[in-house]
């Protein structure tokens, strides 16, 4: 029999719908995912830029759906390299539409159009204690200063970024705790501690913000300091789409998502968990 014909990039679009059915077969129903502000994903080229949300990636193959369901296009996701290691892991990856660590495919395939999704902290974003750090949108991996590949990518291709909040995540395995020693002895990123081994059948709320278009041009892009402060007004925007969606949640798994956030206290206080951060949901 024939080998199918893939895309430059290594894709198979029968091996992505294959893998998009099962996760819509398997995690929609359990995770009950309401999607809002998908008619802020352009038609053009973009990066979908979020923060991970718990310890296993549910919030990534979701977003996959969402965003096929609202577009009918298949995004391409950035994988850590952790998962480029294993050959067959990483044929996987290729042939359902992932990218693992390669800046030089992410910037073509936003000259050939694509929807890219990332979420620049990578694996990391996973090791968040919940009791002290969960839906906080760290200065680490690519939200780091010196860093912001995924921002010079931006400039260079002059592209938009679409602000990505996944709420409910977080509560699926509530992490206490990661143990690096057993991390490296598994040969994993982390080794998490979890109140819950099996996810709770939390709700999540996917929510697509409205694009960035970073203000300068593609020489800005090898001024460090320049990427940097772009980079730090992304991460903002980010994590102010993720303070407005905890606030406008109530509840965990009987969830229902206001159309606004609560009004402020007496004390000028939001009723959500987490101060709200950044400039301003912007979705």
């Amino acid at each position: 029999m024939a080998r199918r014909a893939r895309d430059p990039f290594g894709f198979d679009e029968a091996t992505a719908a294959a893998w998009l059915g099962g996760v819509r077969a398997v995690l929609w129903p359990y995770f009950r995912p309401q999607v809002i502000g998908a008619e802020h994903l352009p038609t053009g080229a973009a990066q979908i830029v979020g923060c991970h949300s718990g310890v296993i990636p549910y919030d990534a193959a979701t977003v996959l759906v969402a965003h096929y369901d609202a577009t009918g296009r298949y995004a391409r996701a950035i994988g850590d390299n952790l998962f480029g290691q294993i050959a067959l892991v990483r044929d996987f990856l290729s042939r359902s539409g992932a990218v693992v660590g390669r800046p030089d495919v992410v910037e073509a395939l936003l000259r050939a159009g694509h929807h890219v999704l990332v979420f620049p902290g990578g694996a990391r974003d996973m090791e968040r204690s919940y009791l002290t750090d969960r839906y906080t949108v760290l200065p680490h991996r690519g939200y780091a200063p010196g860093h912001g590949g995924y921002i010079k990518i931006a400039l260079r291709t002059r592209t938009p970024i679409v602000p990505l909040a996944v709420v409910g995540a977080e509560e699926a395995h509530v992490m206490l705790a990661n143990v690096p020693p057993l991390a490296r002895i598994v040969g994993l990123p982390l080794f998490p501690f979890v109140m819950f081994p099996l996810p709770l059948p939390v709700k999540l709320y996917i929510r697509f913000g409205t694009p960035i278009h970073l203000p300068g041009t593609p020489a800005d892009a090898r001024r460090q300091k320049r990427v940097d402060a772009l980079n730090e007004m992304v991460r903002g925007r980010v994590q102010a789409l993720i303070d407005d969606t905890l606030q406008r949640r109530d509840g965990v798994i009987f969830s229902t998502y206001r159309a606004s956030p609560p009004r402020r206290r007496r004390t000028g206080r939001w009723t959500s968990p987490l101060p709200s951060r950044g400039r301003g949901p912007g979705g």
